[in-house]
């Protein structure tokens, strides 16, 4: 596995500048403080010196970071490759796998399988660009940039009217035939949960938001729960888990927009019950990310296996 960031060569735009705040600022699957804390205990170098929480940095040094050998949950590592081009890349991401180092993940991350050649047929990547990316328990299509010349160029069109992205998700609830979510996101004030969101349809007063806009079908209809399919117009943070809470629909096995936030709570703690096991029914959130139409072409993922639902037969009309 991964044990050290690779060599880095400083550019000429960093002269000058403070080593914490390059670093803060750069990579930041670690906060400040935790770069201070990585500083101090001299894991982080400079031409091959332990560099001080002083120093500053020069064109053309070489900078290292030397991560903590600690555990780190375990993830599934079956990505598949499903376009290999020049300029980016498209996979297909298990569930349990997160996109890049935060929290807890650093080694265990598709970023770190990338950079050590750990996908199949992928030699490893110095450069690697997230251009859509997904929440570690959901699976589907990840757009990576190979170079931040096309990471540019792909940062605005990712969410133009050229790019199209497809969503399947399982919810709670008999869903209508179509819904077209058009409103806003913003903080759950009503959440014990620091980063869980909500949606309304008028801006809200006093609070910070964002607009978003899903267009949702439903595919398929179960006894108590109903398959359907979402079509991204905006790509906000946790907009389609946000929207279907909002409108009375949570997300099977979401652990923060399904049946009960306090499950989260527990799970961040460890401290799940065989009772929170049994309202999640599956050890993940219902969503996959199915297809995306970019750069004139059409990716898709096949429907997870470990989500028997997406491949059981209906057992009660629409």
């Amino acid at each position: 596995m991964l044990t050290r960031m690779d060599q880095i060569k400083l550019p000429p735009d960093v002269r000058g500048k403070s080593l914490l705040d390059y670093l803060s600022a750069r990579f930041t699957y670690l906060s400040r403080d935790g770069w201070r804390e990585a500083v101090l205990d001299g894991r982080v170098t400079l031409d091959g010196v332990p560099a001080t929480l002083d120093s500053v940095l020069s064109w053309n040094q070489i900078l290292r970071y030397l991560p903590p050998e600690r555990p780190e949950p375990p993830v599934r590592t079956d990505v598949a490759v499903l376009h290999d081009g020049p300029d980016y890349l498209v996979l297909d991401k298990p569930a349990n796998l997160p996109c890049h180092p935060a929290g807890g993940f650093f080694r265990n991350t598709l970023w770190a399988l990338l950079k050590e050649g750990a996908v199949p047929g992928v030699p490893p990547m110095e450069s690697i660009h997230f251009i859509s990316r997904i929440d570690r328990e959901t699976s589907g299509i990840v757009l990576v940039a190979r170079n931040p010349q096309f990471a540019a160029r792909a940062s605005r069109t990712i969410h133009s009217p050229q790019t199209e992205k497809r969503y399947r998700v399982l919810v709670h609830g008999r869903f209508p035939e179509t819904v077209s979510a058009r409103g806003w996101l913003h903080r759950d004030t009503h959440s014990a949960v620091e980063k869980k969101r909500a949606f309304s349809w008028e801006r809200p007063d006093g609070l910070p938001a964002e607009t978003a806009f899903t267009e949702f079908t439903r595919i398929r209809q179960f006894d108590d729960l109903t398959e359907i399919e979402a079509l991204l117009h905006t790509g906000r943070f946790h907009q389609i888990r946000a929207t279907l809470c909002s409108l009375g629909f949570p997300v099977l096995g979401d652990k923060i927009y399904g049946l009960d936030e306090t499950i989260y709570l527990r799970f961040s703690r460890q401290a799940l019950t065989e009772e929170d096991a049994r309202r999640l029914r599956i050890p993940r959130q219902a969503l996959h990310a199915f297809s995306l139409r970019f750069d004139n072409r059409l990716f898709t993922a096949p429907l997870p296996a470990d989500i028997p639902f997406f491949h059981a037969s209906p057992v009660v009309k629409s």
